[in-house]
């Protein structure tokens, strides 16, 4: 009674317990026929994709097994030999060997390091990837998020030496541009850096604001160092060599006028303010002008404005720039909000 109870229960499950019982012996029963032929179906299969195989090749695979078993290699290095730690470069830009597109170095004093350099570095240090000061004062104390190098003698030909020899030894290999610039200069960061990314790098260029010495030829000129200037990277590795024996030869008040002459008598390059289609656009700001009533092109289009007497001045002239750059945005998003009705019209 019990067991035809218990098959009357088991009955609608009987094709599902079959099923698995005939699936689970195929199974079994195939992989001992796969277990008794004399190849491996693996190995045929690679011989069919990789071409035709010799009939020893089961037996060189066989043997070649031993090849692939862990081994522990002791390590030893030899104490007679020197040792040279491998160092793993942190970022994969080093490894590939490319370089940041602009460094700016700004050169100041100790009157306006407090001033006009923490009104510079709060216009543009979040636009440009590194941003140094440099200054003769001995022993000057950085504002709140600038670095500042101190080189202790505040001669202008010195200051202007020992800024371009830091650049070189410590950011040479890093940059492609270095741009020098006073203080007492405002600069259009983001058309600044447009500027250096429309330049070849391989090339040595001079460019900035050209004047004329006085008394020199047409062709002797220097970029004047209130209106900022571009040294490429080849030209700076070029020009290190000649600091020293320019230093002890040019005797100059201003040390833009001093780098003009070094680049020109030891190098033969001078000052440019157009190449490959791109011009250096510089603003002479007239004194008590309010550059809320400038209006004219120069000054729309000016990478550069200078002279700026006070830090106040500095934060108006951005906040001008930074106005024209907004409208010259919506402009161009207005355009492209026009350009699908213009299409459907």
């Amino acid at each position: 009674m019990r067991l035809s109870s218990l098959l009357a229960l088991l009955r609608p499950a009987l094709p599902l317990i079959l099923g698995l019982s005939l699936g689970c012996s195929l199974s079994l029963l195939r992989v001992s026929w796969i277990q008794g032929e004399g190849e491996d179906p693996c190995v045929e299969a690679v011989g069919e994709r990789g071409g035709p195989q010799n009939p020893d090749s089961r037996a060189r695979l066989d043997q070649s097994d031993e090849d692939f078993k862990p081994r522990i290699v002791p390590y030893y290095r030899d104490p007679n030999k020197p040792y040279k730690k491998v160092l793993r470069t942190r970022y994969i830009q080093t490894e590939l060997g490319s370089r940041e597109r602009l460094l700016v170095a700004v050169l100041t004093s100790r009157a306006t390091l407090s001033t006009l350099a923490v009104a510079v570095n709060r216009t543009v240090a979040h636009h440009f990837p590194r941003l140094l000061y440099f200054t003769g004062q001995r022993g000057a104390r950085a504002p709140a998020g600038m670095q500042v190098v101190s080189h202790g003698d505040e001669r202008p030909a010195w200051l202007m030496s020992e800024t371009l020899r830091h650049l070189h030894t410590h950011f040479g290999a890093d940059y492609d541009w270095f741009f020098i610039m006073q203080d007492d200069t405002y600069v259009q960061a983001p058309r600044l850096a447009a500027l250096a990314g429309h330049l070849s790098i391989n090339q040595d260029l001079y460019l900035g604001r050209a004047e004329e010495f006085i008394g020199a030829g047409e062709q002797a000129r220097y970029c004047h160092g209130g209106f900022g200037y571009l040294l490429s990277r080849s030209l700076l590795l070029r020009l290190r060599p000649h600091l020293d024996g320019c230093r002890g030869d040019i005797l100059s008040a201003r040390p833009d006028e001093w780098l003009g002459r070094c680049l020109i008598d030891s190098l033969g390059v001078g000052c440019v303010s157009q190449h490959q289609g791109q011009q250096y656009r510089s603003f002479e700001l007239a004194k008590n002008r309010d550059p809320e009533k400038e209006g004219s092109s120069a000054f729309l289009s000016a990478f550069a404005v200078h002279p700026v007497s006070e830090g106040t001045l500095m934060y108006r002239l951005h906040k001008r720039f930074s106005a024209l750059e907004l409208e010259r945005a919506y402009s161009e998003i207005e355009q492209l909000q026009n350009c699908p009705k213009k299409a459907q019209g």
